[in-house]
């Protein structure tokens, strides 16, 4: 088929990290694809995050979550809506950037005639290798997510990586951040560092009462006002922070991930664990912070320079486990304020340009 006519359909459904990860891949595609139709299928809820993306043609949304948790004629339903709205585009090509066994089942769903995925090694999910017919080549498993993703293209043919992580937002997504720094002006009056406490699963999670006392520093040292931001679930996390600071804190207030974005992008510093917003910010350009345990930086971190991991290597680290088998959560219990204050104080003066203090 003519290439200029191909049509495409990336595979990528969550959560937040993994889709930031595969941002090149889309904009490496379209780069070397200007004429090509791409979609790109993704579960309901992290649709914000390529909504606004220029390079895509469509979004669609799917509820693989509702269905698993609910199996009734309404998923039926719509599982069959899905299957028919894929088979009526013809997709040239699929890629499988996920690796699991539901990401392989969709693509089966299209009836591409080419249907990409990982090396049966590099799959998440072994048996994912079975619904894809063009795979690419064997890549370390230490190596970077980023990496990872742009190794289907190699499938296509030598392309020269664009590693570019857009995250546009519609004007109406910048309202809720316009309107609290308009309310809330003193936060405004200097550099505005966000903490964010939130992570996926337990073993990311740092202490709160770690992250009050370094926010307290933020403040009386470095000079930074402070923002706490929070996603769903996490809003007493916030407030036991700020009851447990010393020094003056804001809130965020709720926002849609759209709308996180908004508020992110008023920030000059991010402080967190590995967690969606982490991901958001670093792919905004904005300099973070963040601690380390059960997943490995090197693999799932920030894919720029004006970041700081900070983790204590053990025998147990990055088993990438959402309880800790030895029941302890030590890799992020070694994390000290002074650890992370001490990563801050050093991306903070190669991106900030302020007075700090020796």
């Amino acid at each position: 088929m003519n290439s200029l006519k191909q049509k495409f359909l990336i595979i990528k459904l969550s959560s937040i990290g993994d889709i930031v990860h595969a941002l090149p891949f889309l904009r490496t595609l379209r780069a070397n694809r200007p004429n090509a139709y791409i979609a790109w299928i993704i579960e309901e809820s992290f649709q914000d995050l390529v909504k606004c993306n220029p390079d895509l043609d469509e979004v669609i949304p799917v509820r693989t979550r509702y269905w698993r948790k609910n199996i009734n004629i309404q998923s039926w339903n719509e599982i069959h809506q899905i299957r028919k709205l894929l088979k009526k585009h013809q997709f040239d090509w699929t890629f499988d950037l996920q690796g699991l066994i539901k990401t392989g089942f969709i693509a089966s769903m299209t009836s591409a005639p080419n249907r990409a995925g990982f090396h049966r090694s590099n799959c998440r999910e072994k048996i994912n290798a079975w619904f894809n017919n063009q795979r690419s080549k064997y890549i370390s498993t230490d190596s970077h997510i980023v990496d990872r993703c742009l190794s289907q293209l190699s499938i296509l043919g030598d392309f020269h990586p664009q590693i570019e992580f857009p995250l546009p937002i519609g004007e109406k997504d910048e309202i809720i951040s316009k309107a609290f720094m308009v309310k809330n002006s003193k936060l405004t009056e200097k550099p505005i560092a966000g903490i964010n406490p939130g992570a996926g699963f337990p073993t990311k999670l740092w202490s709160i009462e770690r992250y009050a006392r370094l926010a307290d520093k933020l403040t009386e040292e470095l000079g930074f006002s402070i923002l706490l931001t929070w996603g769903p679930g996490e809003e007493e996390m916030v407030r036991n922070i700020a009851e447990s600071m010393k020094q003056k804190s804001w809130i965020a207030p709720a926002t849609t991930i759209a709308e996180s974005i908004g508020l992110y992008k008023k920030l000059s510093l991010f402080v967190g664990s590995d967690s969606g917003p982490f991901h958001i910010c670093w792919a905004l350009g904005i300099p973070t912070v963040s601690a380390w345990g059960p997943t490995d930086p090197n693999r799932n971190g920030a894919y720029s320079k004006n970041h700081e991991a900070v983790f204590h290597k053990l025998n147990c680290s990055f088993c990438w486990k959402r309880q800790c088998p030895l029941g302890t959560t030590e890799c992020m219990n070694k994390v000290t304020v002074q650890n992370m204050f001490d990563a801050t104080k050093k991306i903070a003066s190669g991106h900030i340009k302020m007075l700090i203090s020796p």
